[in-house]
């Protein structure tokens, strides 16, 4: 279990904090965010692989420039010889004495590595995550704090907003790795069929290939394109009113070609964010902050005229809000106003106060005292 002040008293006294914490009222006075001695490092994947994360990222260390640094490491879909980059600079970042805390702006896979070698060089380090692609009792196990989508909310949201495109079928596609080794995305695949039943869509499920074996992410979008066929030849799907998902970032470029060539319905990358999927397959002007989505829709619904697709976009900035939540939950645990006593309720605190909307919830993983579900609810048509 994690060193130092979240361990074992922790868990005896928020058992009972949360139950109250997370009724509270959304609208406390916030207390003013204070930088603390030492500074706070990003570890972010590239743009291309995560843009909304990596462009918040940019944006909050351009509003901290003394105290904070991004540190970008190569696409983690992308096996390459030797140890992932995101244990490497990992370790590099826990050795330095200025730094006090690294922030795993998604922690895709080898993060549970990174926190341990982090660990190894200072036992001291602050390490927070956001919707760990591992399993996410691991590493809140390792971690000082976890942030993930709530994926009931999302299921629901999705399949809703799937459902008003006119999808009476829901595809969803995952691999092995996510299903069987995380709780978190086991729990995502259970709610989107339980939300099909509920709502009365057709669910069926497709166990994809992992864009990290030898084929690549090539094998992985071919697969896509081959499994809808098969799909349709084998009469589990017919007609256009079927939507597609998967868990596979990797894919969803491969999904909205489907889409728009067969007059399928595309609602949600494999995590609530307006920037994946689309802007794969477009080309969408981006606002200048990131948070501006409202912006980033009205272009990407000029850009995306061209094919048979019904297409939705999230319409929140909600990697961006759990980063910058992150961040300041980072600088309250540094500062040492964060402790055992208030642990959830600054929490919950400051992940209001940065997604400013009435509408956000946050409340607790499952039994998981260090782990946060976060989610505001709306999808909008673009075509």
């Amino acid at each position: 279990m994690k060193k130092s002040l979240f361990s074992k008293i922790i868990s005896v006294i928020l058992i009972f904090v949360l139950v109250f914490s997370f009724a509270a009222c959304k609208d406390n006075k916030t207390e003013k965010i204070t930088e603390p001695e030492k500074k706070v490092a990003i570890l972010v994947a590239p743009e291309a692989q995560y843009p909304e994360d990596y462009k918040a990222a940019q944006e909050l260390a351009a509003e901290h420039p003394e105290k904070v640094i991004v540190k970008e490491y190569s696409d983690s879909r992308i096996l390459r010889a030797g140890d992932p980059e995101i244990m490497q600079f990992s370790k590099e970042l826990a050795s330095d004495p200025e730094i006090g805390a690294i922030i795993y702006a998604r922690a895709t896979q080898f993060t549970t590595n990174a926190i341990r070698e982090a660990e190894a060089a200072n036992p001291e380090i602050v390490t927070i995550c956001i919707e760990p692609e591992e399993s996410i009792e691991t590493v809140s196990s390792l971690a000082n704090l976890v942030f993930c989508a709530d994926w009931a909310k999302v299921a629901a949201d999705a399949v809703a907003a799937a459902k008003a495109q006119g999808a009476e079928q829901f595809v969803v596609f995952s691999i092995n790795r996510h299903i069987t080794n995380n709780p978190m995305y086991t729990s995502l695949n259970t709610a989107f069929k339980n939300e099909c039943e509920a709502q009365g869509l057709k669910y069926v499920y497709d166990n994809s290939v992992d864009p990290i074996y030898s084929s690549g992410i090539k094998g992985a979008k071919l697969y896509i394109r081959e499994s809808v066929a098969r799909l349709y030849n084998n009469e589990k799907i017919s007609g256009t009113n079927v939507a597609l998902f998967s868990t596979d970032s990797s894919v969803q470029s491969t999904l909205i070609e489907v889409a728009n060539e067969r007059g399928l319905i595309y609602v949600c990358p494999s995590f609530p964010t307006a920037y994946n999927g689309l802007g794969e397959v477009y080309e969408i002007a981006k606002p200048e902050k990131i948070s501006d989505i409202k912006t980033y829709i009205e272009n990407a619904k000029t850009a995306s005229t061209e094919g048979k697709a019904k297409l939705s976009m999230y319409n929140f900035p909600l990697a961006a809000t759990l980063l910058k939540s992150a961040l300041y939950c980072a600088f309250d645990i540094l500062n040492g106003t964060t402790t055992a006593e208030n642990f959830a309720e600054k929490v919950q605190e400051r992940t209001n106060t940065a997604a400013d909307n009435k509408e956000f919830t946050i409340a607790p993983y499952g039994e998981l005292t260090n782990a946060f579900m976060a989610y505001c609810p709306g999808f909008e048509v673009v075509k």
